[in-house]
């Protein structure tokens, strides 16, 4: 008999960034393991921000039901697990949990920055860390993509529940080339929002000093906190024309861009994963990112880490990355085989065997 899981699937609604894509994609895999019914928890007054299909045989409830409003729900016995489809299972996706009323709950921690250094995200800081040390004193079992990001639960949290990791998949990237967006134009991309973690300021600072002719900067990213002074060195960068910043990207757009990229620049200082780069890998594109331990983890040697808080480090790395043929070739083929051994249907089948771990 399937066992009924059910997932909060707001964040594959309501944002195009890596937990809205994980969300998504683990949706859709988990949607096609037979021995799952799957019910998605959609339910919130704000409109979708992302076109997306339901995933065939999976289940969407969705009502205009105000956040706020959950708790209260739950107290008079509707649950988020009543308000979709009474699961035996329900799993947390993201960093504000709806309450559950009966179900076995499974949290997944993308990531602990707001631990590593509280200044990455300013007033928010203190409220996640408790949020979270909450969510997880109340799940059953934690799901985690990196043990990179497993080491970091033990350590803020020692009396976790059972933590399984569990990485993402990479074979949503699509394998049909679109047209240039840029015409030809070379450039490079860099993905991510506006915040202080992803060292957007430093990655400016090296791209100055590369030599000319160096190609076209291309920032993909809507502003997020504590970002003040970013935009404004994003702005003027624009305004020399060393960068072209686009504040809000679609998929095909993204794909699009990051195809014809001569290479994905990721400074990020700290990650649970690294959407991103793994994307990239799978799409033969080479990156150059932060050695930080969750992509030494990702890329096993497939990316070039440098220090990015080293601006001559990081101008070094890029410079050879764009310019070295023989690095390049290495990077792109390294990256290749490595974005291979992340399937989303291996994923699916590692998080289905947990849930009935979980809910035996």
């Amino acid at each position: 008999m399937p066992l009924s899981i059910a997932l909060d699937y707001r964040p594959a609604l309501l944002s195009r960034a890596g937990i809205g894509r994980a969300t998504r994609e683990l949706s859709r895999a988990l949607a096609d393991c037979d021995d799952l019914a799957v019910h998605l928890f959609g339910h919130s007054l704000a409109r979708a921000k992302v076109t997306t299909t339901t995933p065939k045989g999976a289940h969407l409830h969705r009502l205009p039901i105000p956040g706020r409003s959950l708790p209260l729900l739950r107290r008079l016995g509707l649950g988020a697990d009543r308000l979709a489809g009474r699961p035996e299972v329900f799993h947390w996706t993201d960093y504000v949990q709806p309450p559950v009323s009966t179900a076995r709950t499974v949290l997944t921690v993308h990531d602990l920055a707001f631990v590593r250094d509280a200044s990455w995200h300013g007033d928010q800081a203190a409220e996640l860390q408790q949020r979270t040390r909450a969510a997880i004193a109340a799940a059953d079992a934690l799901i985690v993509p990196s043990t990179t990001t497993a080491n970091d639960v033990q350590a803020f949290a020692p009396d976790a529940p059972p933590t399984r990791v569990i990485p993402f998949g990479a074979d949503h990237v699509p394998t049909t080339r679109p047209n240039d967006p840029l015409d030809g134009r070379p450039f490079a991309l860099t993905i991510g929002t506006i915040e202080p973690r992803k060292n957007h300021q430093a990655l400016l600072a090296a791209w100055r000093k590369l030599p000319e002719p160096r190609p076209l900067l291309v920032v993909v990213g809507a502003i997020g906190w504590a970002c003040d002074d970013i935009v404004r060195d994003l702005e003027a960068a624009e305004q020399e024309g060393l960068v072209q910043w686009r504040r809000h990207c679609d998929d095909e757009e993204l794909w699009a861009l990051l195809q014809h990229a001569q290479l994905l620049a990721y400074p990020s200082l700290w990650e649970g994963f690294g959407f991103p780069p793994l994307e990239a890998m799978a799409l033969g594109v080479p990156v150059v990112a932060h050695h930080s331990d969750p992509l030494r983890e990702l890329s096993d040697d497939a990316l070039t880490l440098t220090d990015a808080t080293d601006i001559d480090a990081l101008t070094a790395a890029l410079e050879r990355t764009l310019n070295d043929k023989q690095h390049r070739a290495a990077c792109i083929a390294a990256g290749h085989k490595r974005a291979q051994s992340f399937v989303w249907r291996e994923c699916a089948q590692a998080h289905a065997d947990f849930y009935r771990e979980i809910a035996r």
